[in-house]
């Protein structure tokens, strides 16, 4: 994908160049392509015939694009060197397709010193965080959080918080679980903590969320790895007043996250395989994937990588290692979940909650019969 920097570009070019003096004869040729015309240049080319070797890809459309027979298998399987959540993303009918290259888990990112002018401790459950926040609003000036309309990575993984599953295959069928006790109240405290919201954030992002609480205006937020330092970078005075924690548990005693990120995948249809396969290899090098990952601001998709990486030791980002390694989890592995995000079904059942236009209840069942229809089209 697009490097999005001049300094990730160097670091893949760089790394090709390596590969290709280890490799004699060896010529890598990389080709940058934009996140927002990968999808359709992807199924041009299975469609065509015309496959790359190996190729970066969303760890949400690796199962899309293996149940099509896009994708090779993973020669061998992938075992306990990986991150167990990005190999789930990938695996389709026990086969793995993909190998997890970075990814990222949110975490707590909050506010060490309206904490301690709040005089209250780091939420560990689910009503903590709301004693917390009454707290904030009560003894400050800040708002304690922010909620958006447009941040499912946010309101989904608290499905799994509350006990229960976003989605369930039993044979070839899957069942949502929206419209669940657990599913519902996930739901209804993600849309109670909007109590302290702008009007507005009914149509904020993940990034207006950062950018509230980079300009100060509120205490507490889920984000991950990248959202801190662009937070560090855009104020600076934060800097010292910043602290992150593991997310809060739900009722169902977890507290479980998204794990998101991209895999490296070879196509059927490829004519160097093998050489395919030495390059990810090479790619996945501790050093290789814990320098190419720590510039996109993830952590590297292998447990030695992440080892390896500078977060691992350190006090401020070590939660998201832990998050991520411990307690992340990836979306159901099937074409349909990407025909669920592209239809916004969640996003669209969350803002209407938000607004007022649908009930917790009403919303529920929305959702999950859209996702139903969906998963199993």
């Amino acid at each position: 994908m697009e490097p999005g920097n001049d300094e990730v570009q160097r670091v893949v070019d760089e790394t090709a160049a390596a590969f290709e003096e280890q490799n004699e004869g060896t010529s890598v040729e990389i080709q940058y392509v934009p996140w927002a015309s990968a999808h359709d240049q992807f199924v041009t080319a299975i469609g065509g015939g015309q496959v790359p070797d190996v190729a970066e890809m969303g760890t949400t459309w690796t199962a899309e694009f293996a149940e099509l027979g896009g994708l090779a298998p993973v020669e061998g399987g992938l075992g306990d060197e990986y991150v167990e959540s990005l190999v789930e993303a990938g695996t389709v009918d026990d086969t793995a397709y993909g190998y997890p290259w970075y990814a990222g888990a949110r975490a707590l990112i909050y506010r060490t010193d309206i904490f301690e002018e709040a005089s209250v401790e780091v939420p560990e459950t689910w009503e903590d965080l709301i004693t917390v926040s009454q707290t904030i609003a009560e003894s400050t000036d800040v708002a304690p959080i922010h909620i958006a309309g447009v941040y499912t990575h946010m309101m989904v993984p608290m499905i799994w918080q509350a006990g229960g599953e976003i989605a369930t295959l039993e044979g070839d069928t899957w069942t949502p679980g929206v419209d669940t006790e657990a599913g519902r109240q996930a739901l209804q405290t993600y849309v109670d903590l909007a109590e302290w919201s702008p009007e507005g954030a009914i149509q904020w992002n993940s990034v207006d969320v950062r950018d509230a609480f980079a300009n100060g205006d509120s205490a507490m937020m889920v984000g991950g790895g990248w959202d801190l330092s662009a937070i560090l970078a855009a104020n600076p005075d934060l800097e010292g007043n910043v602290g992150v924690a593991m997310l809060p548990a739900g009722p169902g005693g977890n507290n479980d996250t998204f794990a998101g990120g991209s895999h490296l995948v070879t196509f059927q249809g490829s004519e160097n395989p093998e050489l395919a396969s030495a390059f990810i290899d090479f790619m996945l090098q501790p050093e290789n994937v814990s320098t190419f990952a720590e510039q996109v601001g993830f952590l590297p998709g292998t447990v030695s990588g992440v080892e390896a990486s500078s977060a691992a030791g350190d006090e401020l980002y070590g939660p998201f290692v832990t998050q991520l390694v411990d307690h992340s989890r990836s979306y159901p592995a099937t074409a349909g979940w990407g025909a669920v995000e592209g239809d916004a079904t969640l996003t669209n059942g969350i803002q209407q909650v938000m607004q007022g236009s649908l009930s917790v209840e009403e919303a529920a069942a929305q959702i999950d019969a859209t996702m139903s229809e969906l998963l199993n089209g």
